[in-house]
């Protein structure tokens, strides 16, 4: 596809893009839903911020071993076959913990076990959804189309996350549960039409192909993607942070736990897809490194102002929107960065191996933040998650000088 750097409007005008926009909309609208519904559902059945670290600890672990999908994606003659199934299975296991919590027989193992099954197959789907962009548009769309996905499509879906509050206000955690299996069955129905062939021209062996995407990581001058994915691990420790903090302050400080948590939780989601969306408008392709830098730097700072901002309803709204903010940041510039980099053939081989740098350190940190906010409190947490962010912005570039130039 020729380069161009196209308004928002010329990407809804690509039917293929807006097809997949659609399916992928509905199915992470569902997973938005379900992400608001499992945390507190975790917290109510168990009375334990531990367990819903655990819980979160489980989902990351799940997450960090996306290598497995790499190849599978890569060598699919169709991406669709990989959506299909993935959406269908998704639907199934929602439909378990909904069904498990209604008759009374959810454990915390039984939901652990089934928030394991929704993530490992979630590897599959995230990595295909991810890799089909880049097919859909050209280079200098991938920001636009990233800030349009995870507007619509992303985990930070506005209007799933709306949906997901409003059921936590009238009918309870576990309706998010039925909702989220209902629209992954409505993705499925979507995706049928849009075909999405293999761009891969050589025949190897899954073997050769696993093998072939770890040594992607270690290409070019100053072996910059190794450097990022080095980076992007020390960056990912305190990442599941914002819920998790939300999580406890809204059951500890304020008057209507639910309430306050339904809203703050929407608030800081709904300041992910702004941000995403002034990037996308922005399109810094020059300045990826400045974009993750600074906004790893203000997310620290925003965080530790959020918590003692607590448990003053307005000023919380506020400041977790803007965490939010520079939360999408980081993420949006990195992923964005990886679509214009890595060769197509390549792509979802090198996107789950780099994953597995930043989703091992993702899950030990949503644990160590369940122990640590119920051990020192959540001021004493965000002063070291501040802390941290801080070292990553400053520490990071002089140490790994690859992540400073990037562009693409």
């Amino acid at each position: 596809m020729a380069e161009t750097d196209r308004g928002y409007l010329d990407l809804f005008r690509n039917r293929r893009f807006a097809l997949g926009l659609t399916s992928s909309g509905l199915a992470w609208g569902g997973y938005a839903v379900y992400e608001i519904s499992v945390l507190l559902l975790s917290y109510r059945i168990s009375h334990s911020l531990a367990i819903a670290g655990l819980v979160i600890l489980v989902e990351f672990g799940a997450y960090s071993v996306t290598f497995i999908a790499g190849p599978t994606v890569d060598r699919a003659r169709n991406l669709r076959t990989v959506l299909l199934v993935g959406y269908a299975l998704q639907a199934l296991f929602a439909f378990a913990i909904g069904l498990g919590l209604q008759s009374g027989h959810l454990s915390v193992p039984v939901l652990l076990t089934l928030v394991a099954g929704i993530s490992l197959v979630w590897d599959f789907t995230w990595t295909a959804d991810t890799a089909l962009i880049p097919r859909l548009v050209s280079e200098g769309e991938l920001f636009r189309a990233n800030a349009l996905f995870n507007t619509i499509s992303g985990g930070n879906t506005v209007a799933g996350f709306g949906v997901g509050a409003a059921l936590l206000l009238f009918v309870g955690p576990g309706g998010g549960m039925f909702i989220y299996a209902g629209l992954n069955l409505a993705a499925l129905v979507i995706v049928i039409p849009l075909s999405l062939p293999s761009v891969r021209t050589a025949v190897t062996g899954f073997l050769e192909d696993f093998w072939d995407g770890w040594r992607e990581l270690g290409r070019g001058v100053g072996k910059p993607l190794l450097q990022l994915a080095v980076f992007s691990s020390f960056q990912g420790f305190f990442t599941s942070a914002g819920p998790l903090l939300i999580t406890l302050l809204t059951q500890r400080e304020f008057v209507d736990p639910t309430f306050a948590y339904a809203l703050l939780f929407t608030s800081f989601t709904v300041g992910g897809v702004v941000g995403g969306l002034i990037l996308g408008y922005l399109n810094p392709r020059s300045w990826v490194s400045l974009v993750m830098l600074g906004s790893t730097a203000a997310e620290g700072i925003l965080i530790v102002s959020s918590v003692y901002a607590a448990p003053a309803l307005g000023p919380s709204l506020i400041l977790w929107f803007l965490t939010g903010i520079f939360a999408a940041g980081f993420y949006q510039a990195y992923m964005t960065f990886l679509q214009g980099k890595v060769p197509g053939d390549r792509f979802g081989r090198v996107l789950t191996n780099l994953y597995l740098f930043r989703g091992i350190p993702t899950a030990i940190g949503a644990s160590a933040v369940g122990v640590l906010a119920t051990l020192w409190g959540a001021p004493a947490l965000a002063w070291v998650i501040a802390a941290t962010y801080l070292l990553c912005a400053i520490v990071g570039p002089l140490v790994l000088p690859g992540i400073r130039r990037l562009s693409f």
